[in-house]
């Protein structure tokens, strides 16, 4: 679905235009409550079958969609887009010092269509990506109308143990050339990113509770100190006044959380030193300005219990109105929601009010108490969170045995508990082999959609914070001071008070929708009829617009659908009219936190990947990892997008260059360029023609200033020399593959013109993409590939229930296990699962995860033991 401004939306608006006889107060709640119900955001989480994956392997997973808040009247959307971002490498020509850069880009996306109440769908990694982190993401097109932070993303560890053991190889042998390396996503060692140098060790901040602090009054500061990587660091110092005195001490714990007091704030700028116990010490860090007017909200938690919420656990807060603001008390109010609604609504009467919340009460989430006036101006804010009760109905998992063989079949049932049963309960089980991949991610769904989903930044140790075997208070403790320097910001909280929340761009895709627009060579086309077909699913609609642009509505095609639009003038008979397909819209790119160490894996890993990659029987694999820097340029392949004329004719890889090879040029290099870049011997003159060496067949040599221009072939037809300027100033990213051949080589592929001369001229063979125009199609006629929707698949997992299957000399060094996106429960709550081990003797490890009734999220997981075989003895 592309922008779209639904009926709705002037709903919407008619809702926030409150008549004025109401109070302010109350108006305010009104402008919260239809917020919630019409604008609020959704939130999308994704489960994957696990964390770690090598190239050409599947990255499985299973949607869940839900709006924040519960008081939504809308459903929530029906496709979500699923996207594997990772660092790849572009050619800088902007820079005379540096020869190619990394860059966050998309490596793959995928749209995927709800089906049986079910987002399941899979991503490949692309063969040539390098060993490093990636990013997943997942959003919904309502979600673009807010900050890319708010995207569920989660961390991946890529390897390429093929492509790193090629790469060492072309280092130890010393290979000097950077295209070489660049075809393969590379950098020459040389060349490889340097480390910025930071000037301060850490990075420490110091953030008032609630926002800012009075000057006169007491006020606690919260702090997170990371270190260069990215993660917390211990650290500790003081807080000195603008004279250099010191007003308070502060230390941090090895997460990088603190806390200290300032009993009276003074004027002026404060600063605090920084040390760690190494005795190094960085330089002060100044803190946020005081002020003399303001709010300020302290609280804290009171919990009797360590493990379960009692009735006397509380959280108190205290707000704090400064001298300076005694004329407004009657004006302000303080407010409490959960993003749903506003449950706690008072009149601030004194300059100092204390409240008492009882914390059994409370829905578990993030809860913000805010502090406004009536006009709906924000005076401070602070954010809480309240975990899940330790003693909640949980989801069960109960295995048939308690040790398993090699090839023997594994039973789970999974059983939740009857009250919390509905038709809505959708769970997605992974199975796999621990002793290869960890779990390095630890978000899980529950942790994710009350916690991470609203918080932007990295969230170290996420786990901890939801696990229900560490005492309930030291957990709420840490996850104030989480709340406290994270920052939470997912409400604009003024923005809704006062009525002007944005007006969303983009709507809820419920359908699948095409928009465009009609063009003539002078302006737009205001009357015309516009037909569209489909062939590959039997589809076909006309229709006449009167303002230029059309909306294709209420479609239903998968991708790799191919449109065909025509268009006709208002008398039927013009055909100087062109229909447009407009691009579809996706999120924009963000740089998402990542872990600073580098991905490693071990021998036993890289051996399982190799003998997966090297025994795949698809056929697709061509990049002939297990050979030397030498012979892969000198390997004769027959590409399966090969531009040549002569059908299956072998041709030397190093002639050959395919959307892989180019992908670092494509934001810069025109066709042209790119060929004399990366082939040598050719040069690219000013007049838009290739001009490169003519070799002798008889000796392979050129004599000094024997060039030629080049021969150009596009999709297999010989090109005219006055339409060869246009093809090179083709973008590359029309391009699907190129063959550059000179010398003797060139001579099958010489034309009448040429073939009789002593010396061949050098050939360019071009295939273009199959969405690219290249032959003559009538002017009122275009089309695309609009994104549509990835057909399901099933994970297969091999059955040894034979006793010949289980004898079998091929072997199972699955990863993954087992993989269901949608096990669905009986009405007694209960599902049965099974599969087979492999050879491996590893521990597995089977999560689950899921919704029921009344959002309540489950996350379970168990090891899998197995029996460990023992080592052939020694011959003597």
């Amino acid at each position: 679905m592309k922008k779209s401004h639904f009926v709705y939306f002037a709903i919407i608006l008619a809702q926030l235009i409150l008549t004025g006889s109401i109070s302010a107060q109350d108006k305010q709640k009104e402008m919260f409550n239809n917020y919630s119900k019409l604008l609020s955001p959704e939130k999308v989480y994704l489960h994957t079958d696990k964390d770690v994956y090598f190239a050409t392997d599947t990255i499985w997973f299973s949607g869940y969609v839900e709006n924040a808040s519960y008081a939504s009247e809308f459903d929530e959307s029906n496709y979500i887009y699923v996207e594997l971002i990772t660092d790849q490498i572009y050619r800088d020509v902007a820079s005379w010092k540096k020869f190619a850069f990394y860059e966050p880009s998309v490596a793959v996306r995928k749209k995927i269509k709800r089906i049986d109440n079910t987002f399941s769908g899979h991503i490949v990694v692309p063969e040539m990506n390098s060993t490093g982190r990636g990013i997943i993401r997942a959003y919904t097109y309502w979600m673009l109308n807010r900050p890319a932070e708010y995207m569920f993303y989660k961390e991946l560890e890529l390897t390429n143990p093929m492509k790193d053991k090629l790469v060492e190889e072309m280092r130890n042998k010393k290979v000097k050339n950077r295209t070489d390396y660049l075809r393969i996503g590379e950098l020459m060692p040389q060349d490889s990113i340097r480390e910025d140098k930071y000037k301060n060790r850490y990075d420490v901040q110091f953030m008032p509770e609630s926002g800012n602090y009075i000057i006169g009054k007491s006020a606690t500061l919260y702090i997170k100190s990371i270190n260069q990587g990215g993660t917390g660091a211990k650290v500790f110092g003081e807080i000195y006044n603008s004279k250099g005195d010191i007003i308070a001490n502060y230390s941090t714990d090895t997460l990088g959380f603190g806390k200290a007091v300032i009993k009276s704030v003074p004027e002026g700028i404060l600063k605090a030193s920084v040390k760690d116990t190494s005795g190094h010490e960085d330089d002060k860090v100044e803190l946020q300005k005081a002020v003399l007017r303001g709010v300020i909200i302290e609280g804290g938690f009171e919990m009797a219990q360590k493990y379960g919420y009692s009735d006397i656990d509380r959280l108190n807060f205290r707000i704090t109105i400064s001298d300076g603001l005694v004329s407004q008390t009657d004006d302000l109010h303080v407010m409490i929601h959960n993003n749903s609604e506003i449950y706690f609504n008072r009149n601030l009467k004194q300059l100092s009010e204390s409240y008492s919340m009882r914390l059994k009460s409370l829905p578990a989430g993030i809860h913000s108490i805010t502090v406004a006036d009536m006009a709906g101006n924000v005076y401070a804010e602070r954010a809480f969170l309240v975990l899940p009760d330790p003693e909640r109905k949980k989801l069960e998992l109960t295995a048939d045995k308690t040790i398993y063989g090699k090839r023997e079949q594994v039973t789970y049932k999974l059983k939740l508990p009857g009250n919390i049963v509905d038709s809505s309960n959708v769970f997605s089980v992974s199975v796999y082999d621990a002793g290869v991949v960890e779990n390095i991610e630890q978000t899980n769904i529950e942790s994710y959609m009350m916690l991470k989903s609203e918080v932007k930044g990295y969230i170290e140790n996420i786990a901890w914070y939801f696990n229900d075997s560490i005492p309930l208070d030291a957990r709420m403790l840490g996850a104030d001071l989480l709340m406290q320097t994270q920052g939470w910001k997912y409400y604009d909280n003024e923005k809704i008070l006062q009525g002007k929340s944005d007006t969303p761009y983009f709507g809820r895709e419920y359908k699948q929708t095409l928009f465009g627009k009609v063009v003539n060579p002078f302006r737009l086309t205001k009357k015309a009829t516009v037909s569209f077909v489909a062939p590959s699913i039997n589809f076909s609609a006309m229709g006449q617009i009167d303002s230029g642009y059309w909306v294709l509505k209420d479609v239903n095609f998968p991708e790799d659908t191919r449109f065909i639009i025509s268009a006709i003038g208002k008398n039927g008979k013009s055909t100087s009219h062109t229909p447009i397909l407009q691009d579809d819209y996706f999120a924009p790119m963000y740089k998402y936190p990542l872990k600073g160490e580098k991905v490693k894996y071990t021998p036993k890993y890289q051996k399982i990947v190799e003998n997966i990659y090297f025994n795949k029987d698809d056929g697709e694999h061509a990049m002939a990892f297990e050979l030397s820097p030498v012979v892969v340029t000198s390997q004769l392949i027959t590409p399966k997008n090969s531009p040549s004329p002569i059908p299956n004719f072998p041709i030397r890889r190093d002639w050959y260059r395919d959307t892989v090879a180019m992908k670092p040029y494509t934001r810069s290099y025109k066709l042209g360029e790119y060929i004399a870049e990366t082939f040598p011997g050719v040069r690219y003159n000013t007049g838009g023609s290739l001009i490169g060496p003519k070799l002798s067949p008889a000796s392979g040599m050129s004599k000094p200033g024997r060039t030629g221009s080049v021969i150009v072939y596009l999709n297999g037809m010989s090109v005219m020399r006055e339409e060869v300027w246009s093809i090179l100033q083709m973008s590359l990213n029309e391009i699907e593959s190129v063959i550059y051949v000179s010398g003797l080589s060139a001579a099958p592929y010489q034309t009448v013109q040429t073939a009789m001369d002593l010396y061949p001229s050098p050939v360019l063979m071009v295939r273009t993409k199959p969405h690219v125009r290249t032959d003559q199609v009538p002017y009122n006629v275009s089309g695309g590939y609009p994104l549509g929707w990835q057909k399901p698949a099933r994970f297969y997992s091999p059955k040894y229930d034979t006793p010949e299957s289980k004898k079998s000399k091929a072997k199972d060094n699955r990863i993954t296990l087992y993989w269901n996106p949608a096990v669905k429960l009986d009405e007694n709550g209960e599902a049965t699962i099974s599969f087979y081990t492999s050879d491996s003797d590893s521990q597995y490890r089977i999560e689950v995860e899921g919704r029921s009734a009344a959002r309540q999220y489950h996350y379970a997981e168990k090891i899998i033991e197995r029996v460990k075989e023992s080592a052939p003895a020694k011959k003597k």
